[in-house]
């Protein structure tokens, strides 16, 4: 390695430079050499028989790359050892060319290898921190509205001859064009959904009201600004929309079946009130923890200047991307239309990575793994809406995946309190419809979400 030509653009940006000499590659090119004639095949030969002459002909190329990738990567980690590096991702290593003798040859290959550093972390004082403490009651009006929103899930459909109306299901085919040429993931046949669900942009559903079953349209709409796949946001698209059928839906009566139907053996709709008074107590309670968590890990991430590692918030902005792409697939509409470049989360991703570094900085100081009880109280939480919650929680720790985020929210969790030990605490009342609305938009939460 050849500290000649070291460089810095940044305090976490490192850049060193590797030699590969023939004396590095030979051994392993001859040894890999070696390994393949024993099991060659050649028209003429047996198996493992061939002339090493022609083995080398066939394959010495190939195997020359291997075997300079492979003392690339052993003279990285020697160096990055050597001066003590902590590499936040991966190396960029590229070859190096003479500027003023790009034809001059040379045994040697030289490569560039530029990393960037984990930064050096300083915690800001917790006492100046303001965390907003969220409380909030649930009321006979939250009440109601739950329990019609249980009417809508048990909404019954059937034919209607009318034009459709918001909440009416209908079934279409569509063709889309984007300056006059059909696009990947705009054309479709058959598609059920209820107007108003938020299946499709609402731009799409005000082409259908009013469309009777039998009818087709052609019409424009543009997309909105914000609209994920960035080939179509804020472009106007041409539809070609038929309308297959029209269903409108009827809401059930609040009686002794409706009772039934979720779970109140004997049908009383007093019951059925109580029960879903507690259970949004539950979920009341649960977002308000959050929030307030959400409040005094906000307040650190404000209060917290460092720099950021560039690779690192790519890599999290190519994995929101691909996170995004699978929620547009299982959405229906553009479901092949998965274009989407990972610059456009950048902003969210450099917000994530530097909340996940504070959190490991704070959890490292002050030993705030969680344990096996605050895991299980997460998990506990969890399974209250499920009718068995032993069995529920069972399933949930047997997957490693879903233990570490619970494991995850208990960490965040842990953090919190932490920093609301020695923060001012401001009490923030706030309505239940609102929480509940948050979780159902799917608020982000933390730093780890999945």
């Amino acid at each position: 390695m050849s500290d000649s030509n070291k460089k810095e653009s940044s305090e976490l940006k490192k850049y060193f430079d590797i030699e590969v000499l023939p004396s590095d590659t030979q051994p392993i090119v001859e040894s890999k050499i070696r390994k393949i004639a024993k099991t060659m095949k050649a028209p003429g030969f047996r198996p493992g028989k061939v002339p090493i002459d022609i083995v080398k002909q066939t394959h010495e190329l190939e195997v020359q790359s291997d075997a300079i990738n492979e003392v690339i990567n052993k003279k990285y980690l020697e160096a990055i050892e050597k001066q003590n590096f902590q590499p936040a991702g991966p190396p960029n290593i590229q070859p190096l060319v003479d500027d003023k003798n790009p034809d001059k040859k040379s045994d040697k290959l030289v490569f560039r290898a530029e990393i960037e550093l984990f930064p050096e972390i300083s915690l800001p004082n917790l006492s100046e921190l303001i965390v907003k403490k969220a409380v909030s009651e649930v009321t006979e009006k939250d009440i109601e509205r739950t329990i019609e929103t249980l009417q809508k899930q048990k909404i019954v459909y059937s034919e209607s001859e009318k034009g459709a109306s918001m909440q009416d299901k209908v079934s279409i085919d569509f063709l889309g064009k984007l300056d006059g040429k059909p696009f990947k993931g705009g054309q479709a046949q058959d598609v059920s959904y209820v107007l108003g669900s938020g299946q499709m942009v609402p731009e799409f559903d005000k082409l259908i009201l009013g469309m009777k079953k039998g009818e087709q349209k052609l019409d424009t709409i543009t997309f909105p600004e914000d609209y994920p796949a960035k080939e179509l946001s804020g472009k106007a698209v041409e539809f070609d929309i038929k309308v297959k059928s029209v269903e409108e839906g009827r809401l059930p009566e609040i009686d002794e079946k409706f009772a039934k139907e979720f779970g109140i053996e004997d049908g009383s709709i007093d019951k059925l009130e109580k029960e879903v008074e507690k259970n949004l107590k539950r979920e009341v309670e649960s977002r308000c923890l959050s929030k307030t968590n959400n409040s005094a890990l906000e307040a650190l991430l404000q209060a917290s200047e460092f720099d950021i590692p560039e690779v690192m918030v790519k890599m999290e902005s190519n994995r929101l991307a691909e996170r995004t792409k699978a929620t547009m697939k299982q959405q229906g509409m553009f479901a092949e239309q998965t274009n989407l470049p990972p610059e456009i989360f950048l902003e969210r991703a450099r917000r994530r990575v530097k909340l996940g570094l504070l959190v490991n900085k704070v959890v490292e100081l002050n030993q705030l793994n969680p344990n096996e009880d605050q895991v299980s109280m997460v998990v506990k939480e969890m399974s209250g809406v499920y009718e068995d919650p032993e069995a529920f929680k069972k399933w949930f720790l047997q997957d490693p995946k879903r233990r570490a985020q619970a494991e995850a929210i208990a960490l965040e969790r842990n953090v919190a309190l932490w920093i609301m030990d020695s923060a001012v605490i401001e009490t923030e009342k706030i309505d239940a419809a609102e929480l509940l609305s948050d979780a159902a938009k799917g608020t982000e939460v933390g730093s780890r979400d999945e």
